[in-house]
């Protein structure tokens, strides 16, 4: 029986073939909630798992909190399993040893799937167009409603975990329905392009803003407070009051309503369902108090 400390390497050269024609060494998800993320090699030893400590997370139940690693050698990476609960398998073949890597192959961590593989600038842009044609909505190109839900989903678990504050501001289009009877489908879709883009970036950088509905955004706020997530929230209400909207000759004002909630990662909330009710709930009522204003959940 081999020792677990040996490589697993047949008759391979010495050396990194891949590293010759300048390619960088990466990781791609090709199965799990980001598909198409790609993950390059930078350090000698890289660390995977469902921990905060490890160099790339991967929030999936399935996988152990140190899970694997990837070690960079002279004749190439190797990927061993940490005894992890679930296993490491590379090309559907049980790792018991380091085992080395080659272009191509396919390494399963629990329930997720990369391949390896060497890219240059043209690869790696090429995967970025497949990863935002899933993730990002057609029409806005904020993210879409499935990449919000998984995001959230990892989030609301490391709020509880860390207990670094939540937050959500919710909100939609006062009275869209009448610019689209009024106007028609393709005028509704220049308001909500344009309304995109006037807001983006009103957040900070690493805050996630996403199309949850037709008429309905959502910013995500990573270790947030309530005082921020107001202000967020006014100042989004302000910019899209004050700007005029436009579809060919046509000249639109609209506004918006927001409810905001917020949530410090004590026991408050159960599950992600609750918390993103609790922030719909206070744009209910800001609908309901005269639009055009914003409600927020009292801590």
């Amino acid at each position: 029986m081999a020792d677990k400390t040996e490589f697993k390497t047949g008759a391979e050269p010495l050396i990194d073939e891949g590293a010759i024609d300048g390619k960088r060494p990466c990781l791609i998800m090709v199965r799990g909630d980001f598909v198409g993320q790609i993950y390059e090699l930078t350090k000698d030893v890289t660390w995977l798992g469902r921990s905060d400590q490890v160099d790339l997370v991967v929030a999936d139940t399935s996988i152990s909190r140190k899970h694997a690693m990837v070690v960079h050698r002279a004749d190439g990476f190797y990927v061993s399993d940490l005894d992890s609960t679930n296993g490491t398998q590379v090309n559907r073949e049980t790792v018991a040893v380091p085992t080395r890597l080659r272009e191509g192959d396919k390494i399963r961590v629990g329930n997720v799937i990369f391949k390896f593989s060497y890219q240059d600038d043209d690869d790696t842009h090429y995967h970025m167009l497949l990863r935002n044609m899933a993730v990002k909505d057609g029409l806005t190109r904020a993210y879409n409603k499935r990449y919000f839900q998984e995001v959230m989903e990892k989030e609301f678990e490391y709020n509880r975990r860390n207990k670094s504050g939540l937050a959500l501001v919710m909100f939609d289009i006062d009275h869209f329905k009448t610019v689209n009877d009024t106007h028609g489908h393709p005028a509704g879709d220049a308001v909500l392009k344009q309304l995109a883009e006037l807001i983006e970036f009103e957040a900070r950088g690493y805050d996630l803003f996403a199309r949850v509905g037709g008429e309905e955004f959502v910013f995500l706020m990573r270790a947030g407070t309530l005082v921020s997530a107001i202000a967020l929230a006014e100042r989004v209400r302000n910019v899209v009051a004050e700007h005029a909207f436009f579809y060919d000759e046509l000249c639109l004002r609209i506004t918006v309503s927001l409810g905001v909630a917020y949530w410090s990662g004590d026991g408050r909330f159960e599950d992600v369902d609750g918390f993103v009710n609790a922030a719909d709930q206070q744009l209910y009522r800001a609908k309901h108090g005269g639009r055009n204003r914003t409600c927020h959940l009292e801590p």
